[in-house]
């Protein structure tokens, strides 16, 4: 008997090994999606807003395997909070800052009625990620979870240009983002 039991022993170890092996293979097939919402992200850049010393966030830009910006490439960028705001303020602050890099334009209460879906408040330790693979479209996650998805004509453009365009509040982050 004491055979049979011994043989039982590695079949069940070879059992169990195949199995293992199995499951490891096929864990990237049912793998979570990439944080930064892109197949093959490269980070460009990082950098830490900070007023009166105080830090707000720190910013991380990712590209589709690109290693340079460009406004024509999928792109995504992580926000992660070291202070709260509320979701007023959130689209509050998105309203003065396109107002103020584009000026007054005849769409901008429209494409704001339509990110204004996509704020909910936000405390210390709180990450938004905007991920934008298309030129009209940006979809926002709060801490992973998908909050909306939002079409709008240069959308990729305008709402990112609020922290990667020349003309951001912080020329020196924005610069810092895009690899510079």
């Amino acid at each position: 008997m004491r055979p049979e039991t011994g043989l039982a022993t590695v079949l069940s170890l070879i059992a169990g090994l195949s199995l293992l092996a199995a499951l490891s293979l096929a864990a990237p097939l049912f793998a979570s999606p990439s944080p930064t919402g892109l197949k093959a992200p490269v980070q460009l850049g990082q950098a830490t807003l900070r007023f009166l010393g105080f830090e707000i966030y720190t910013a991380t830009l990712h590209t589709e395997g690109a290693e340079r910006f460009g406004w024509d490439q999928p792109l995504s960028l992580r926000l992660d909070y070291a202070r709260g705001f509320s979701d007023q303020e959130l689209l509050q602050g998105t309203e003065k800052e396109l107002q103020r890099i584009e000026g007054a334009q005849p769409d901008q209460a429209v494409m704001l009625q339509k990110l204004a879906t996509c704020f909910r408040p936000v405390a210390a330790g709180d990450n938004y990620v905007a991920i934008a693979t298309a030129p009209n479209t940006v979809e926002m996650r709060l801490n992973g979870q998908r909050i909306c998805r939002v079409s709008h004509p240069d959308l990729r453009r305008r709402f990112l240009g609020i922290w990667l365009s020349p003309n951001s509040r912080s020329a020196r982050l924005s610069a810092q983002l895009r690899g510079e």
